[in-house]
């Protein structure tokens, strides 16, 4: 099973996100999260459950108190690190940012605001979660 998770602060982005999402049949009801801190504690939670499930989680890099790249970094430490599938959606067009989306293993996308139609289908190709996608 693959959960999908939105990590921004950004009310209207979430909005155009899950709408996005949804269209696309990527996921029908996504889990989000205004605060990055909060995306960690619940998915800290799931792991404990020891549900297999898999995550695809959009996350913005600027946030207030815990940004992106602060999520990052305790993701890169989980062991269960290889259940967790990033896509960036951010506003930066900073090419130190893709740079460094580049060093974490968990990062698949990196996309600028706001994701588009190409987004969503790019999303789908991701191989190591294409197999959820696929027509069954």
């Amino acid at each position: 099973m693959l959960e999908v998770i939105i990590v921004d602060d950004d009310q209207i982005v979430v909005f155009i996100q899950k709408k996005m999402i949804s269209n696309h049949e990527i996921a029908t009801n996504p889990v989000c999260f205004n605060k990055a801190d909060a995306a960690l504690n619940y998915l800290k939670e799931q792991q404990q459950l020891k549900n297999k499930k898999e995550f695809l989680i959009f996350l913005d890099i600027n946030m207030p108190n815990m940004n992106g790249w602060d999520f990052l970094d305790c993701l890169e430490n989980n062991e269960e690190k290889s259940h967790y599938h990033v896509v960036m959606v951010t506003s930066s067009i900073n090419k130190e940012d893709k740079e460094e989306a580049k060093k974490y293993s968990m990062v698949r996308l990196f996309i600028e605001k706001p994701i588009h139609s190409s987004d969503c289908e790019k999303i789908k190709e991701i191989p190591e979660i294409s197999h959820f996608f696929a027509p069954v």
